[in-house]
């Protein structure tokens, strides 16, 4: 898997958010339900010029949503998993929508054998909703 730190411009996400804890880590429900409903929002995906998501991204912030790290030793903030589309797209009922700063962020490339592993309905829904 390959990593990167990267300059990038505003971002906006719609995903399904929640807020995390030591005790309660809710990264992969978010996912889960994200994965389930992603009907919702494939047709506000932001493409690349292949027609491909342009990314699909787990974004985290500190409590105060001031997009710093996660506190309480990095175990405690908001997670957003979610696509990126166009800043004007608005979420639908049940989502939400950030709006990251341009700013250096880490980059992990995976390969696409594994996203779908991790993310079947995405793939299944985007082949049938974003063609």
């Amino acid at each position: 898997m390959k990593t990167v730190i990267k300059d990038l411009p505003e971002i906006a996400i719609i995903g399904k958010e929640g807020f995390c804890t030591a005790e309660k880590n809710i990264v992969q429900e978010l996912w889960a339900d994200a994965n389930a409903h992603f009907g919702e929002v494939a047709p506000l995906a932001k493409k690349k010029s292949d027609g491909t998501l342009a990314g699909v991204w787990g974004a985290m912030s500190d409590e105060t949503m001031s997009f710093l790290p996660w506190t309480n030793n990095f175990s405690c903030g908001y997670y957003l998993a979610g696509i990126e589309v166009e800043c004007d797209k608005d979420a639908p009922e049940g989502w939400k929508k950030w709006i990251l700063p341009a700013r250096k962020y880490l980059i992990v490339d995976v390969q696409r054998k594994t996203t779908r592993k991790l993310f079947p309905k995405w793939f299944d829904n985007l082949s049938q909703k974003c063609n």
